[in-house]
């Protein structure tokens, strides 16, 4: 199987919107709400699709029949992300074993949806060898044209790709790196084009407050716009907006709204969000409900749920947690993450924190 870096070129008219979308995994009713809330116009807008189309998500069969259609129309365009991949396993029968092993724990894919339109499962028993046939022979058109998506397009002005490059004008040398680049905004250098990536959830790049929009550096010209729709339950699908070489950003997620019930000032001195990078923790007290911990990163102790401590190879992480307490105004509406206790976590404009339970029309 060639594993060069396949580049597309674009050449856009400057008058057209460019509407960039990551990390869509299966979620087709999110991706067609975020369409009509950006007011798509295929024939005056461009849409970039940054990969990780499917996967992980309630309706990958149909996201991908939506996407199709949508690059069916002439005036959108998709990438290829490391989720995606898993066509690329069975068109060129690559790496079985390993994919077998994948969706005996991912059972949100789009394989066994195909399976089962075809009455099949997927599970430790299932000869792959087989598997591929009989996805072959039902769904070739689908898998091979995953399979053939590029891993970037680029423009005169910007560069789309999944998770990163190694170089500007040499993209990489195996699509594997340009599909998995690990936290890319952290380690890549300054580039002249702006290189629009998806990949890696943008709360993984906070420290003391997470928010779920994109992250515009305008020093290094890098704009990260994974909002961690379906990999974190406060996630969103965020859509990059380009008009004229100015950005703006636009949300859709799932989450339900609730009110407030009365005005909360801001009481947060230090706040600190854990990201997955950085999670380890050692427990100091054990409580019913939460344990202080020290946070070994930051070196801060703090009072943690159960339900966000899980030990991972011998070692305790608390990753997704948050000490940020939302201010809030009387009326106002907030998305409702989860309940703790007489806790509750929210998200307003993006942002993660906490509230108490009394503050809100539960």
């Amino acid at each position: 199987m060639d594993r060069s870096v396949h580049a597309r070129k674009l050449r856009l008219d400057a008058s057209r919107r460019i509407i960039a979308i990551s990390d869509i995994h299966g979620n087709d009713a999110l991706l067609k709400r975020l369409l009509q809330k950006v007011d798509y116009q295929p024939q005056n807008d461009v849409l970039l699709l940054l990969g990780d189309l499917i996967e992980k998500g309630p309706h990958n069969l149909q996201t991908l029949q939506t996407i199709r259609q949508l690059c069916a129309q002439g005036n959108a365009h998709a990438l290829m992300g490391n989720c995606d991949f898993v066509c690329k396993n069975i068109v060129h029968r690559y790496n079985l074993d390993f994919l077998k092993k994948v969706l005996c724990t991912r059972k949100a894919s789009l394989l066994h949806e195909m399976a089962a339109r075809i009455h099949q499962t997927i599970d430790a028993d299932t000869d792959m060898e087989q598997l591929c046939d009989a996805l072959m022979a039902s769904f070739s058109d689908e898998l091979r044209w995953v399979d053939a998506l590029p891993q970037i397009i680029h423009t005169d002005r910007y560069i789309f790709v999944h998770a990163g490059i190694k170089e500007e004008e040499h993209f990489g040398d195996d699509f594997r790196e340009v599909l998995t680049y690990p936290h890319f905004l952290l380690h890549a250098p300054a580039f002249t084009r702006y290189v629009i990536v998806g990949h890696m959830p943008v709360s993984e790049y906070c420290h003391a407050i997470a928010c779920f929009h994109p992250i515009i550096d305008e020093r290094k010209h890098i704009i990260s716009i994974d909002g961690a729709n379906m990999i974190k339950k406060a996630g969103q699908l965020n859509a990059l907006l380009i008009e004229d070489d100015r950005f703006s950003y636009e949300s859709v997620d799932d989450l339900p709204l609730v009110r407030v019930r009365c005005d909360v000032a801001p009481r947060n001195q230090d706040p600190l969000f854990i990201t997955w990078r950085e999670s380890e923790v050692r427990i100091l007290t054990r409580g019913t409900q939460r344990d202080e911990c020290l946070h070994l990163s930051s070196g801060k102790r703090m009072w943690i749920d159960h339900a966000f401590l899980h030990e991972r190879d011998g070692h305790w992480q608390a990753d997704d947690f948050t000490t940020y307490q939302m201010p809030l105004q009387r009326g106002e509406l907030v998305s409702l993450v989860s309940c703790y206790d007489r806790f509750a976590l929210i998200k307003k404009a993006g942002i993660l924190g906490w509230a108490h339970r009394a503050h809100l029309c539960l």
